[in-house]
């Protein structure tokens, strides 16, 4: 991996670079050991599963390998971090975990998932923003109570593929199909595209709503769900994906897909905001923060 972390307790990572490492661990213990044998090992902690990490080529590289990099430890390093061998064995850094598929693994509860859970509810108005941009769906106080209900129904938090650096997107892939119909949409490209495909029974407004017109008489139903979550490493670069898919129901007649649209997971954009000072809270923000406080804070040990 390219990242890392130096405390369990925070959220959000640093590039691997010699100086900024140097920098902020000051060259002393836990993060710069010595091994039994004398030879001198570089520390820190996995920004998605919180594990012990060990970096490689930080002022000498191996041959055939051409930056630093870091890579998992795989048991306890005093002062730095526990291991646990469930999270690693699930986060997209490890070369242990399974492969990617449709099925919804859960994880035993623990330290990890009481992580995902408290960030995700102490800044869960910064990850409805995010969704919403990521999205093109302006999640307003309805829709965003709709997918807390469903992601505690789901225990989205114990889903094996969640990690610290997934959980905007994770949130929304653990809150199944949800209605859109009457919603804002910030993309009128996007909003119009949806209305050519539903051949004339969609309506997008002046003011941003994607609605039912008038001259449609029957029963009338936009979802949208999050699927094919996706994750891989290239040259030490985490990448992760799902598919937003959006279905139409008219009448009686099963609901058919009629858009799809890759997601890809902007880590660093989430990563910013979770760490930005000057976040302007306001009566919206408020009102977000105390919804999920509501629906999920009983959860948090």
């Amino acid at each position: 991996m390219n990242v890392y972390k130096l405390s369990v307790q925070t959220q959000g990572y640093f590039l691997i670079e010699k100086d900024d490492y140097e920098q902020r661990t000051a060259r002393r213990p836990p993060w710069y050991k010595m091994s039994d044998d004398g030879e001198p090992r570089y520390f820190a902690i996995c920004p998605a599963c919180n594990n012990p990490t060990q970096i490689i080529g930080l002022y000498k590289l191996p041959a055939n390998i051409y930056h630093p990099y870091a890579k998992h430890y795989g048991k306890p390093v005093p002062g730095v971090g526990i291991y646990d061998r469930e999270a690693f064995e699930w986060c997209p850094y490890s070369n242990k975990k399974p492969a990617s598929n449709e099925s919804r693994p859960k994880r035993l509860p623990g330290v990890l998932t009481q992580q995902i859970l408290s960030i995700l509810v102490k800044h869960f108005d910064k990850v409805v923003w995010l969704l919403s941009q990521s999205t093109g769906i302006r999640i307003d106080e309805k829709l965003a109570k709709n997918m807390l209900v469903q992601y505690r129904r789901e225990e989205g938090w114990l889903y094996s593929r969640a990690t610290l650096m997934n959980i905007p997107w994770v949130f929304a892939y653990m809150t199944d199909n949800q209605g859109v119909l009457f919603k804002k949409f910030g993309d009128s490209t996007f909003a119009n595209e949806l209305v050519a495909r539903a051949q004339g029974v969609l309506e997008f407004t002046d003011k941003g709503y994607l609605i039912k017109p008038q001259t449609c008489k029957e029963y009338l139903d936009l979802g949208a769900y999050y699927t094919l979550h996706r994750s891989g490493v290239v040259d030490d670069v985490l990448t992760e994906s799902m598919d937003m898919v959006f279905t139409l129901k008219k009448g009686y007649a099963e609901p058919q897909e009629i858009y799809r649209q890759t997601i890809s997971f902007d880590f660093e954009h989430f990563n910013n905001l979770v760490n930005f000072g000057e976040w302007k809270t306001s009566p919206w923000n408020e009102q977000l923060l105390q919804l999920a406080r509501e629906i999920l804070g009983d959860l948090i040990a």
